[in-house]
């Protein structure tokens, strides 16, 4: 982007440059790539003028001069309104990416200037948000109070759309991750354990995924990450677990454990520590889950949003032992009940 030096970056129409394989350059505004953005928002030329607070002919001209920069129809009219083209699309999901990237630009010089200020985004499961969240709150109070922070909670396959789309800068979410467009990071282990009802005739732990058989299980939906990794587990000792109930709400799984709908394999911060009715036994034969934290590959984080990463990384070094007890034997895992064989 080549911005006028003699105005301000509000006040200048910025130049977007694109350069093809064959050597052709093209130059935008950045105010067309924004009447663009309008018309997908607001569904029509019409709206999308009242939005920009101009006249329809004025959106319409910025779209034909984009057209005829690029070579290419990008809107078609309906009797519904304007329907973006296949190549239109994908000039909204660059143009979108061209927008965050301005933004945070403007929120990365506000903070270097020490006006503290700017936007974070920021996804988490639900058995992680119970311990990072408040905690995180609290350190950018005190670290950046000016970052205005928006948490997104929800299952691992949402947040990592979100990320994609660009909704979301960043999440912590269960592994495994095989979204190539993504960066990585894992960020700590951490045991995988069996919640049963606390008057279960089950032996103390560890127990083996066998002696779960009689009881009916508590999980995620096929494509969790959580359930993929406890399906793979007893794959491996060659059986099928009889999962009664599906939950996309990993939180809620605890509950209904208590409630005696069968046992479930769980996180061990996944169930509150005041949640009476349950125990949770040590499990022997299956990995611990792993949270990673997930950025988007072609988009730079905004200073904001770095400081919520190394605040996040912080957290979990200093992460709190679990207080619930976790049951154990010195005997090795419990027998499988008749029940289960």
């Amino acid at each position: 982007m080549v911005a006028d030096p003699g105005l301000s970056v509000q006040q200048s129409d910025l130049i977007v440059t694109i350069e093809y394989s064959d050597g052709t350059v093209v130059g935008m505004e950045l105010r067309h790539l924004d009447t663009l953005l309008a018309i997908a928002e607001e569904g029509s030329f019409t709206a999308a003028a009242d939005a920009l607070s101009t006249v329809q002919s004025n959106v319409s001209e910025q779209v034909r001069q984009l057209e005829e920069e690029l070579g290419v129809a990008l809107l078609t009219r309906t009797r519904r309104g304007a329907v973006p083209t296949e190549c239109g699309e994908r000039v909204l999901d660059r143009a979108r990416r061209v927008r965050r990237e301005l933004e945070a630009l403007r929120a990365d010089l506000s903070m270097l200037q020490g006006l503290e200020t700017g936007d974070a985004s920021f996804g988490i499961v639900g058995t992680a948000s119970r311990w990072i969240v408040p905690s995180l709150v609290a350190v950018l109070r005190t670290r950046a109070p000016g970052i205005r922070l928006r948490v997104n909670e929800g299952a691992s396959e949402r947040l990592v759309g979100e990320v994609l789309t660009g909704e979301l800068a960043q999440a912590v979410v269960t592994e495994p991750v095989h979204e190539r467009r993504l960066l990585v990071e894992t960020l700590l282990e951490e045991a995988l354990l069996a919640v049963v009802p606390e008057d279960s005739p089950l032996q103390d732990g560890p127990i083996s995924l066998d002696a779960l058989l009689g009881l009916g299980l508590v999980l995620p939906p096929v494509g969790n990450p959580l359930r993929t990794e406890v399906d793979h587990a007893a794959a491996q000792r060659g059986i099928t677990l009889p999962v009664t109930v599906e939950v996309e709400g990993i939180r809620l799984i605890g509950d209904l454990v208590a409630a005696g709908a069968g046992a479930s394999v769980l996180p061990e911060t996944a169930v509150p520590t005041e949640l009476s009715g349950v125990r949770m036994l040590a499990l022997a034969g299956v990995p611990p889950r792993r949270l990673a934290l997930v950025s988007a590959r072609d988009s730079a984080l905004s200073l904001a949003d770095r400081a919520v990463r190394e605040s996040v990384r912080g957290l979990v070094i200093e992460r709190p032992v679990p207080i619930r007890p976790v049951v154990t034997s010195t005997t090795g895992p419990a027998p499988v009940p008749a029940a289960a064989r």
